[in-house]
């Protein structure tokens, strides 16, 4: 997996949100991204290309369930174009895809010895 197919991925799933300088929140991503082990990048890769786009969708509903429970809504333009919204907002990307490929490892865990 190529950190690059990873970060255009997430630039796209922030075309919902325009008021996200793209450019510099993508940045910030690249540095706090986790190194990732053979596993987990193969685990990533199928993420990506995965038709029910999980990862994607995973990623907007964890983005909306903060907003909603955590900034006032004629607060959240504001909140989004911060330093701390970005911040934020890579942290949640950051927890669901590691939430996802936990679950992924569980699911492939579960079908070894269940059968």
């Amino acid at each position: 997996m190529g950190i690059d197919e990873l970060l255009n991925a997430f630039e796209k799933m922030l075309d919902k949100y325009p008021d996200l300088p793209k450019g510099e929140i993508k940045e910030l991503l690249r540095q706090s991204l986790p190194r990732f082990d053979i596993q987990d990048e193969a685990m990533v890769e199928a993420l990506l290309r995965d038709n029910d786009k999980t990862l994607d969708k995973s990623f907007v509903e964890s983005i909306e369930n903060y907003l909603e429970n955590e900034v006032l809504e004629g607060d959240r333009r504001d909140f989004l174009k911060s330093e701390e919204g970005q911040k934020k907002v890579v942290e949640i990307f950051i927890s669901v895809l590691q939430n996802l490929i936990d679950y992924f490892y569980h699911i492939i865990i579960t079908r070894q010895f269940s059968g």
